[in-house]
């Protein structure tokens, strides 16, 4: 069983620790801290994800890599630890570039971006976590938010951070 740190509305730890997905926390207001990765490669193609079937939340949408922070860690040592176990990736944390910080649901959220181009015939899947991975261009994770064919609540958060990345390359 995974364990939270309960955040307040602003983000702040509040002391208490709650079992995942315990709704009577969120029924009270409060939150828990994610932690999302969104790779960019030398293209300026961006490494997205295909959620698995089994996934509890948003199963067969496409998605970045991410989770939620566990007691313990931090957000940069979460994303670290979910690149190896999503994608069998090891990302190196000195590379990782903390863009925005945000409050969707009931979670605040760390973005990071890392400029790597990641082999993706070398992905190993979690099956229970990603079905499948690509380079997927601006134009073309817009089509899928579109469609919505995109994980909730991300993309109009984080796409203005990306784009200033991307365009600073």
């Amino acid at each position: 069983m995974e364990y939270w740190d309960v955040l307040d509305g602003d983000g702040n730890p509040t002391g208490e620790i709650m079992k995942k997905y315990d709704e009577k926390v969120f029924e009270r207001g409060l939150y828990h801290l994610g932690s999302d990765l969104w790779p960019i490669n030398s293209e300026n193609k961006i490494l997205i994800q295909k959620r698995s079937s089994k996934k509890r939340l948003e199963p067969n949408v496409w998605a970045m890599t991410g989770g939620s922070v566990i007691v313990g860690e931090n957000s940069l040592q979460t994303i670290v630890r979910e690149s190896k176990e999503e994608l069998n990736i090891d990302v190196d944390s000195n590379d990782l570039k903390l863009i925005t910080r945000f409050k969707t649901g009931n979670v605040w959220i760390d973005t990071y971006i890392v400029k790597h181009n990641y082999d993706i015939s070398k992905m190993k899947f979690k099956e229970d976590e990603v079905s499948d991975v690509k380079w997927a261009t601006w134009d073309e994770i817009n089509d899928l938010v579109n469609k919505g064919q995109f994980i909730k609540n991300r993309w109009e958060f984080v796409s203005n951070f990306l784009k200033k990345e991307i365009d600073n390359k």
